[in-house]
């Protein structure tokens, strides 16, 4: 006669998943577990084993090592609105993690994921940087144009000069320089891997 063992193994993995991703969340889980362990179908020896983790001495690292791989495809494919965001990457970041703790570790879909994320705060006024949402929409372009094959395009107008924007951006000159009205639509494309952009 077979024993049926009682194992919730996905529910364990995502618990799992959401504490390491959220160094916040595990300090929260060990003044009070309760909550958090309502969330999943966790056998009791789950539970032991999560009571566990949170306790040994390496979850900061897990912490900090999951940290890195999901800010670095921002940072990297999206290093003029890093830039513009400054200090405030960081939070914006972190609030972005708990909306969204299941990364696709997809380098296009973690930066589009987080551009739209940023976009959204950018339309309701609860981000407020100029030009900053002129340069995300060229970063985000640019991502998913490197993704597709060559042929592929997007039609962006972005309302102000978008050259000078991203020259003053790299030579730190921004806040110094008048950037012009640009009422153009652009067509942005990949030609032998390197990206052009067409007045329409």
């Amino acid at each position: 006669m077979q024993k049926q063992i009682s194992m919730s193994m996905p529910d364990f993995q995502i618990a799992l998943a959401k504490l390491i991703g959220s160094p916040q969340l595990c300090e929260t889980v060990l003044r009070d577990e309760t909550v958090f362990f309502a969330e999943f179908d966790l056998t009791g020896k789950e539970k032991k084993r999560l009571n566990s983790v949170l306790r040994q001495k390496g979850i900061s690292a897990c912490c900090s090592l999951y940290r890195m791989n999901r800010i670095t495809p921002v940072y990297t494919q999206l290093i003029n609105t890093s830039t513009l965001l400054g200090d405030g990457l960081v939070p914006l970041v972190e609030e972005f993690w708990l909306q969204y703790p299941e990364p696709t570790l997809q380098f296009r879909d973690e930066v589009l994921e987080f551009g739209g994320f940023l976009m959204n705060k950018i339309e309701t006024g609860i981000v407020d940087i100029p030009y900053l949402k002129q340069v995300l929409q060229v970063e985000i372009a640019i991502n998913e144009l490197s993704y597709l094959p060559e042929g592929e395009i997007r039609m962006l107008k972005f309302g102000l000069d978008i050259f000078k924007i991203l020259q003053c951006v790299n030579t730190g000159t921004l806040q110094e320089e008048t950037i012009e009205k640009d009422d153009n639509l652009y067509k942005m494309y990949l030609e032998d891997q390197k990206l052009q952009m067409e007045i329409v």
